[in-house]
């Protein structure tokens, strides 16, 4: 009997030191593990460079993963970052951000003068898009040349934007007795207003012009 008693106070024993140890083990390793860990920074709005070298200073492996046109945050400062700022995370984590590339309203070039493929080269080059096109007789432009936009040059209008033209027919005469007809709204014609317009003016000192729109 005293023999089962010393043999049970042994097993207890060993059972205690062996708890003990998986405890003792388990609290080394979190510690171990919450040592190599670093508290995220924020860096939204900090200019990117400063940003990724701020994060790699941390131990962190930053990466810009995209960008994105924004209004209220200037060019190349950091829009959005992952994890959060406050997050804790292993050292040599991947941090993403996403930086701004500024707004994306941009002023429109002028297209006076330039025969339409040209013009629709330049406005693609700049983001935006052909809208609608009007084509009115003229005596200033040759055929095919733009004598007109809308929105007008230096406009500062959002990517991907229509612009609507007016184009030059050529020169047109029409007999002298339709010559006292209304003068047509070159602002209709550029908005589309209607889908098919012919007009006839004579101004005192305009050239004749006469009107046809469509849609491009």
């Amino acid at each position: 009997m005293r023999f089962l008693r010393l043999l049970r106070k042994g097993l207890a024993a060993t059972l205690i030191l062996t708890a003990v140890a998986v405890v003792s083990g388990a609290i080394t390793m979190w510690f171990a593990a919450e040592k190599d860990k670093v508290r995220l920074p924020r860096v939204i709005g900090m200019d990117s460079t400063a940003a990724l070298d701020l994060l790699r200073d941390q131990g962190l492996q930053p990466k810009v993963s995209g960008r994105e046109y924004s209004e209220g945050v200037q060019k190349d400062a950091v829009l959005f970052q992952r994890p959060a700022s406050g997050s804790w995370v292993q050292k040599n984590s991947e941090v993403r951000l996403v930086v701004s590339q500024g707004s994306d309203a941009v002023a429109l070039p002028s297209l006076a003068g330039l025969p339409l493929p040209q013009a629709q080269q330049l406005l693609q080059r700049y983001g935006f898009t052909l809208g609608r096109v009007a084509q009115v007789h003229s005596s200033e432009r040759p055929k095919g040349e733009v004598i007109a936009q809308d929105p007008e040059a230096g406009a500062l209008i959002r990517r991907g934007s229509p612009v609507a033209v007016l184009l030059s027919l050529g020169q047109f005469e029409e007999p002298a007795s339709t010559l006292n007809g209304p003068r047509p709204n070159l602002s209709s014609l550029l908005r589309g207003q209607s889908s098919l317009l012919e007009a006839t003016v004579q101004a005192s000192a305009q050239p004749v012009l006469k009107a046809v729109t469509h849609a491009c």
